[in-house]
């Protein structure tokens, strides 16, 4: 009998990973990280602008902008650059 319980507890933990509440966390954990990979990415933009190096080319530059405003669109809007860079 103590398998069938291990089976019935496996199928409760499934229905709570399932559960809306769970995939809400999940979501906003998404966010969070789309966040924080935005804000770097946002850091190495400006870097890249400010310190403008040989190799970085206007092709680089363009495609770098295209992906800063495509994250941009997409993060939460309270999300800011910790280091103001």
């Amino acid at each position: 009998m103590g398998g069938s319980e291990d089976v019935i507890l496996g199928r409760s933990e499934q229905s709570d990973a399932d559960s809306p509440t769970h995939r809400g966390d999940a979501t906003t954990e998404m966010e969070l990280q789309l966040a924080q990979l935005a804000n770097s990415f946002a850091d190495l933009y400006h870097l890249l602008e400010l310190y403008a190096p040989v190799w970085y080319t206007r092709e680089q530059h363009d495609k770098a902008e295209w992906a800063l405003g495509s994250l941009k669109k997409r993060q939460l809007p309270t999300t800011e650059s910790p280091r103001g860079i």
